[in-house]
């Protein structure tokens, strides 16, 4: 399990994180969700041990054990991949897993084989969660790789739509706070329109479907998506 207990950073007298408290369990799938400078890659960082929290602890049982794949992994950019997995291990067959050329230089890497790179360095010691820092430029192939781990998976992505099928549980993040953490069904809405107003309803729920029928109220249903919620309820709170 990693445990944040009321975690904060601040940068220069601004805080990234604002008293963050959080249990992730070895299996669960999490979405961190966010706009940009909403402090989730901030977050992450803590969360994989590779930043300490100025305020609060992170409790983790064993840094080897987590696989953290950063938003722009760096590596010697005149080196080959092989000389990359030497620095770790010498267990090759972990470049095959990742869809990796040992023999290709890093820069001539895209991001998406870089972030696969990344994955491979933590392979060889069995880690029990993944922490991947941005979706954007992933391949189909890398998508498979992190539904496939076995273990807890936490993301951390500007949207919802990119990563829905890989996450059951969803932290959203305004202004460096958590502002909702619950189940991904928790976001699923749909707004019903009648005469000039409009309300939003969770899908499972038909009260006001009821109350309009009663009145004779003609009304429309319109299904919106996770990341429309997100923008409404939470991304400028």
């Amino acid at each position: 399990m990693i445990r944040a207990i009321n975690v904060s950073k601040i940068f220069h007298g601004s805080s990234a994180v604002v008293e963050v408290n959080l249990d992730i369990y070895e299996n669960e799938k999490v979405g961190v969700i966010g706009v940009h400078n909403s402090g989730k890659t901030v977050l992450l960082q803590m969360l994989a041990g590779d930043v300490k929290p100025t305020k609060g602890k992170v409790y983790l049982e064993d840094k080897r054990k987590i696989a953290y794949i950063p938003q722009v992994p760096k590596f010697i950019p005149t080196i080959s991949v092989k000389d990359v997995m030497t620095y770790v291990n010498k267990e090759y067959h972990y470049l095959d897993f990742v869809g990796l050329d040992g023999n290709k230089k890093v820069k001539d890497l895209s991001l998406d084989e870089k972030k696969r790179l990344s994955l491979a360095l933590s392979l060889p010691f069995s880690p029990n969660h993944l922490i991947v820092d941005d979706m954007s430029q992933i391949s189909s192939l890398t998508k498979d790789l992190i539904r496939r781990f076995k273990g807890g998976v936490i993301i951390a992505h500007h949207n919802l739509k990119d990563i829905w099928d890989l996450i059951d549980r969803v932290i959203i993040m305004s202004k460096g706070r958590v502002v909702f953490d619950g189940p991904k069904s928790g976001l699923l809405y749909k707004v019903i329109r009648f005469k000039n107003s409009e309300i939003w309803e969770r899908e499972n729920e038909n009260s006001i479907e009821i109350d309009l029928d009663k009145c004779g109220v003609k009304y429309e249903v319109i299904r919106v998506t996770p990341d429309e919620v997100f923008l409404y309820f939470y991304a400028g709170i």
